[in-house]
C-alpha cells in the first residue's frame, strides 16, 4: 500500500508487478519505502552505511529510485502522475533546490 495513490493506480501497479519479470508483488511499495527511508537519513549518512557493505537485506536506495522511474514510465498517464507526485515529496527532502533552479556551474 502506497499512501497518496488511488485504487485504480494501485490496481495498475499490481498488474505490472504480476506481469513484468523484473518486478514481484510488493516491489513498488518496497522501492518507495526504501527511497523514503533513505531521504530521511541525516545528510552525512550514505549508502552503503559506513562499516557495512551492501547486502540483500538492505535495498540500494538508488536502484529503488531508478526502478520507480521505470515503473512510472510503464504506467498510464494518470497513474504515472500520481506516482510522481508521491515521489516528488520524497525527492524534495533529498534535494530541496533541484538543479533546474540553481545557477549554472558547480559553485
Amino acid at each position: 500500500m502506497i499512501d497518496g495513490l488511488s485504487a485504480g493506480t494501485l490496481a495498475e501497479l499490481a498488474r505490472l508487478e504480476r506481469t513484468r519479470t523484473c518486478l514481484w508483488p510488493g516491489a513498488v511499495s518496497e522501492a518507495v519505502r526504501a527511497w523514503a527511508e533513505h531521504v530521511r537519513l541525516p545528510r552525512g549518512r550514505t549508502w552503503p552505511h559506513p562499516g557495512h557493505g551492501a547486502c540483500c537485506c538492505c535495498p540500494d536506495p538508488w536502484e529503488s529510485r531508478e526502478l520507480l522511474d521505470q515503473v512510472a514510465r510503464a504506467l498510464s498517464r494518470r497513474g504515472a502522475r500520481e506516482l510522481r507526485r508521491v515521489l516528488a515529496a520524497h525527492d524534495q527532502l533529498w534535494d530541496p533546490a533541484p538543479r533546474t533552479y540553481r545557477g549554472e556551474g558547480p559553485w
